[in-house]
């Protein structure tokens, strides 16, 4: 197994004979916790040795979501880092349709939000989905589909991590 300098596979080839170029794909909410828990987990994947997409470091400044679907399209397993903001972004919700409708390997992190919040839209996903449908920026398709590509990701099992942060 060779790995490129940016922390990309060179070939990597799962048992179907299907090429990636990433053995995972982070989807997060960067301001939730790119420089805490997803730093750490991205450190700890690539010590470990595998190909992880960031977009941080994998995808250039100016690049359109097209790019970041591409990336999606070349990872083996996704780990969607649900976190309070998540949803608030129209970036990540993207990220998680796209990702849902790939129907690979995805282990979810709850991250300080509980998975039938996202399961449901509830607790702060619930005002981020409020917040969006007012805007009348988005068309009822598109927030439907977000709705249901975190529906279909809160009922797979992955990792709840909840922490006290308010004392």
């Amino acid at each position: 197994m060779e790995i490129s300098e940016d922390g990309r596979r060179l070939s990597t080839t799962s048992t179907d004979g299907e090429e990636f170029a990433y053995d995972v794909f982070l989807s997060f909410r960067g301001e939730d916790t790119r420089k805490g828990f997803t730093g750490h987990l991205h450190q700890a994947l690539k010590q470990r040795g595998l190909g992880v997409f960031i977009d941080n470091e994998d995808l250039e400044k100016g690049k359109v979501i097209e790019e970041l679907f591409k990336a999606i399209e070349a990872s083996k397993v996704f780990i969607p880092i649900f976190s309070k903001r998540y949803a608030e972004s129209k970036w990540c919700l993207r990220e998680i349709s796209h990702i849902m409708r790939c129907e690979r390997l995805t282990l979810p992190i709850f991250f300080d939000v509980k998975p039938s919040d996202v399961r449901n839209q509830e607790g702060p996903y619930r005002k981020a989905f409020f917040d969006h449908e007012m805007n009348g920026e988005l068309d009822k398709e598109t927030v439907e589909n977000w709705r249901s590509s975190l529906t279909k990701a809160g009922k797979t099992s992955g990792y709840d991590l909840q922490y006290d942060m308010d004392g």
